[in-house]
């Protein structure tokens, strides 16, 4: 099946006319006033990566407490994630942008492909990405990641190769996907060895100079969150290298007190301000646009069971769906979705016996490891009675982990996130938002 037509020119447009509806999804009929918004279709992907409603739990009694509600809170459409892979109970994070980017299921190795070699065609039956699917009906399309851009929860919508190690040649394709927007680490990834950039020496062992190739594109590179906050007004492609490869240190709290490290590398902005920043650009496209954004400080910091770093990246990751939601509030053709492939170290909030002022026993009755902030409780903001309540967070486990997964949305595609979805069901949310096109689900 060739890539959908042009805005104008929807398949859906004949059905409407003629007073149709569409079935299947989550059990619903789309109605004809459901499918069509007014103006250009657009959609938002926020992949606040390693978070179960687990850790949405810790966020929310972190910043709101527990009688308030954060801006994941109130996305409209909500589903249980089942995100199991041909392979494997558990998504890898490449395995898991693979299918989100092509609506088909894939394996744990896989970084856009599958058995290492091209996927034959995406869910939609084009033979691209989502979001190259996208760039190729006009719509402008962007990548944020606060880690390398060559991370996969942003990478594999623009890449494919049959080694996520594979880095060098994972940023030569994103850079020549023609992508408008390109946010985040791994500029050590764009530059030849032997060259030193703002943030460290290249790697690239081919010679290229993949910054100096972006500039003769037309691109305005910046480097720091000052050069980004600095971005002469009308620029409509620009890319972002705010560190040699994550914009965060990765470590537990004791690591990274000795080494003397912060969480969030002073010169980089944060994931929040990344987001509103390639809104601001992509937005101003007249045919529409697609965003995936990929938080990927809430995993690996999770991975170290840093529990006071995951709650400040989670927070931020919360306030990109509030600019999100923002947006979507004066935009009624756009799609907004956020999801997590993996929840990251089971971390749990726990509140039994655990008080104000006292330390917070290194590990729990089962010989879970037990955080705290650092070591005595963390406390609530405030509940409805004006009580901070004293909670610590024990952890399951030290990476990805499935289960407690939750899939929220608004917007035109958000119908199809209801009820139990499969990791595949993300693609079609997306899909229905920018085409409003159902895909039919893979089994």
């Amino acid at each position: 099946m060739p890539a959908p037509p042009p805005l104008k020119s929807l398949a859906l447009v004949a059905a409407i006319a003629a007073g149709g509806a569409l079935m299947g999804l989550a059990g619903r009929t789309v109605q004809a006033s459901d499918a069509t918004p007014q103006g250009p279709r657009s959609a938002i992907f926020l992949h606040p990566d390693g978070m179960g409603a687990n850790t949405w739990q810790l966020v929310r009694l972190q910043q709101v407490g527990p009688d308030g509600r954060l801006a994941w809170d109130r996305l409209p459409d909500a589903a249980v994630y089942v995100g199991a892979q041909t392979d494997s109970v558990t998504q890898s994070s490449n395995g898991g942008a693979t299918t989100h980017a092509w609506g088909v299921r894939s394996q744990r190795a896989s970084y856009g492909m599958i058995d290492r070699s091209p996927i034959p065609a995406a869910a939609s039956g084009a033979s691209v990405t989502l979001m190259l699917e996208a760039k190729a009906a006009g719509k402008a399309i962007g990548i944020v990641n606060s880690s390398s851009v060559t991370e996969p929860g942003t990478g594999a919508f623009l890449a494919a190769v049959p080694e996520r190690r594979d880095e060098e040649a994972i940023a030569a394709q994103i850079l020549a996907s023609g992508a408008d927007v390109i946010l985040g680490g791994g500029e050590q990834f764009f530059l030849p060895a032997g060259t030193r950039g703002v943030h460290g020496p290249g790697v690239r062992r081919d010679g290229r100079n993949l910054i100096t190739e972006a500039q003769a594109a037309g691109y305005v590179v910046v480097r720091t969150a000052a050069e980004l906050e600095a971005l002469p007004a009308g620029t409509t492609r620009v890319l972002g290298l705010f560190a040699a490869e994550e914009t965060f240190n990765e470590g537990s709290e004791q690591a990274l007190a000795r080494s003397r490290q912060p969480v969030f590398k002073a010169t980089a902005p944060r994931f929040d301000t990344m987001i509103a920043r390639a809104l601001a650009i992509l937005s101003r496209d007249p045919d529409g646009f697609f965003l995936v954004g990929n938080e990927e400080a809430t995993d690996n910091l999770a991975g170290d069971n840093n529990a006071a770093a995951v709650l400040d990246a989670g927070a931020g990751a919360d306030r990109a769906i509030a600019i999100a939601l923002q947006a979507a509030a004066t935009n009624p053709a756009l799609t907004v979705v956020v999801a997590s492939d993996s929840d990251c170290g089971g971390a749990q909030a726990n509140g039994s016996d655990i008080a104000i002022g006292q330390p917070v026993p290194v590990r729990g009755e089962n010989g879970a490891p037990q955080d705290g902030n650092p070591r005595v409780p963390f406390l609530s903001a405030p509940d409805a009675r004006g009580i901070r309540l004293p909670f610590a967070v024990a952890w399951a486990a030290g990476g990805d982990m499935s289960g407690g997964l939750v899939a929220r949305a608004t917007g035109p595609g958000g119908m199809a996130v209801r009820g139990t979805i499969d990791s595949t069901g993300i693609y079609r949310a997306l899909y229905l938002g920018l085409f409003g096109r159902d895909v039919a689900q893979p089994r």
